[in-house]
């Protein structure tokens, strides 16, 4: 029986632009994952130090043939055609510095290969900084934002990878669930994550769906996947069709 790990971040206390759902989405990630059969590793509020730390143990926990799955909630931005996962010190964090202070998404998956994982999911629900608007942006350069921070870079996936992003390259991170407690998009993805036989690309398809009908279509999110066989991250043995309870369902417009 193949493993299954999870590693998941959520950063609300941001020295720069503090955010409002990112912890609670983390906590109800890891658990719905923890309900599926994961070992799922929780983390919130990380410095840069302490971010490096988790990341750094949990890739070494990895098992071979295990599927991993990485979710980060908080605040993200491009630099140098790299998307870098914010910690909540910011404001400590420059040009001169990031490749240093942060990890890339890139970084993160390459190393988790280097484990010979079946599949790595990457799930970034993340925060795009607006671009020349002082306030929104971790990044100062003697008081003035970087003008290289418009959305996320596109990050191309090795073989056997998901990436799944809460929003279009390039795009501006949208909402606030009507629970008031979830993003919109992990308030849909917890609706699915947990339903049996529902293979993984079919389940960011449908999420992708309800956000964009909550939202009317303000908010889009996408996937990039190199992942050829069709993998689920639970199955109901006793389930002799697919679940569809809540697929083709009109999620309630968003308000």
């Amino acid at each position: 029986m193949f493993q299954k790990q999870a590693l998941v971040i959520g950063n609300d206390t941001y020295q720069i632009k503090p955010r409002r759902t990112c912890v609670n989405d983390a906590n109800d990630i890891s658990y719905a994952l923890r309900t599926i059969g994961f070992l799922s590793h929780c983390a919130t509020n990380l410095e840069s130090q302490t971010m490096f730390s988790r990341i750094n143990r949990f890739i070494q926990s990895i098992e071979p043939h295990a599927i991993v799955v990485v979710y980060f909630s908080g605040l993200a931005v491009q630099h140098d055609g790299k998307t870098y996962l914010m910690p909540i010190d910011n404001s400590q964090i420059s040009p001169k510095n990031i490749g240093s202070s942060v990890y890339c998404a890139e970084e993160i998956i390459a190393m988790l290969h280097t484990k010979s994982p079946r599949a790595v999911i990457l799930i970034l629900d993340c925060a795009r900084p607006y671009r020349n608007l002082v306030g929104e942006t971790p990044f100062f350069v003697d008081g003035d934002p970087m003008e290289s921070l418009q959305g996320l870079a596109p990050i191309r996936p090795p073989p056997s990878t998901i990436i799944a992003n809460s929003c279009e390259v390039g795009a501006q991170f949208f909402g606030l669930a009507d629970n008031y407690r979830n993003s919109i998009y992990t308030y849909h993805l917890l609706r699915y994550i947990t339903t049996p036989s529902i293979d993984i690309d079919t389940i960011f398809r449908c999420v992708a769906l309800d956000v964009q009908r909550s939202t009317s279509d303000r908010q889009k999110p996408n996937r990039n996947s190199n992942v050829y066989e069709t993998l689920y991250l639970v199955i109901n043995p006793y389930l002799k069709n697919f679940a569809w309870a809540n697929t083709m369902q009109p999620a309630q417009p968003f308000r």
